[in-house]
């Protein structure tokens, strides 16, 4: 009988790897910083914010929130190197308060 081993999704950059998750969520965590930067760029050079700022804006929002809890559940379930996964949480964190302090003050 040929029984097939599982193949671990780890990354591995020293002797306790990381799993893709981890970098995943610090992936995640760096796009929602580029995006926020571009929209400040882009409503600099419009003046007027049409909807797809806002659509753009509040996917960043939810990307940035998804890649955080993703983060919270790697530290968890991690056993080896913690490195990635705080890194990801503390970049979506930043990005996920950065996208909700604009929102409230853009409302205000």
């Amino acid at each position: 009988m040929n029984k097939m081993k599982k193949k671990e999704n780890n990354v591995q950059f020293r002797k306790k790897g990381f799993t893709a998750k981890a970098v995943t969520a610090l992936i995640t965590g760096c796009i929602t910083i580029v995006m926020f930067l571009v929209l400040i760029f882009w409503s600099g050079i419009k003046q007027e914010t049409p909807k797809a700022f806002a659509i753009c804006a509040t996917a960043a929002l939810v990307v940035s929130f998804i890649g955080l809890i993703v983060s919270i559940k790697c530290v968890k379930e991690q056993e080896g190197g913690y490195a990635v996964p705080y890194a990801g949480m503390a970049v979506n964190g930043m990005a996920f308060l950065t996208y909700m302090v604009t929102y409230i003050l853009g409302r205000v």
